[in-house]
């Protein structure tokens, strides 16, 4: 078990209650990107669209939608997300390597590489938005990789 950086889609689920917090059983602790956070707050930003990541959301009852859109907005602590300002500098030189071997990284995904170093952590996705340019980076680096 280890610190696991995890994308929106398992964010969701696990502030949801869908997952639990340790990922069954894998997870010493979670923490996840500014991006993958944003994304997540985008999806939930204008209630009448529903995507793949809002919609898991919109079907809760209303309560629930409440309680977990104020989760969102104050990110519980056991969740960490490193400052972008720390960040910036490895991700450039992340990014640049990875290019020279063929993997274009987003923005997001050279964040969640960053993070995964900078933490020791494994990075773990949900099967719906599994990026191969990311696997294979994180193949690279030695880091562990999963597909929830």
């Amino acid at each position: 078990m280890s610190k696991v950086v995890i994308d929106d889609h398992l964010l969701r689920d696990v502030l949801s209650g869908e997952r639990s917090g340790d990922l069954g059983g894998m997870a010493t602790g979670l923490a996840t990107t500014g991006l993958w956070l944003f994304r997540l707050c985008s999806s939930l930003a204008e209630p009448g669209v529903l995507g793949k990541l809002s919609a898991p959301v919109a079907r809760l009852p209303v309560e629930l939608q409440e309680r977990f859109r104020a989760q969102v907005t104050a990110l519980p602590d056991d969740i960490e997300v490193l400052h972008l300002r720390d960040l910036a500098w490895p991700m450039a030189q992340l990014q640049h390597r990875h290019r020279a071997h063929g993997h274009r990284l987003s923005a997001a995904m050279v964040e969640a590489l960053a993070v995964a170093h900078e933490l020791g952590a494994d990075i773990a996705v949900s099967h719906h938005d599994v990026g191969p340019n990311l696997r294979a980076a994180a193949g690279d680096d030695g880091i562990v990789f999963h597909v929830l």
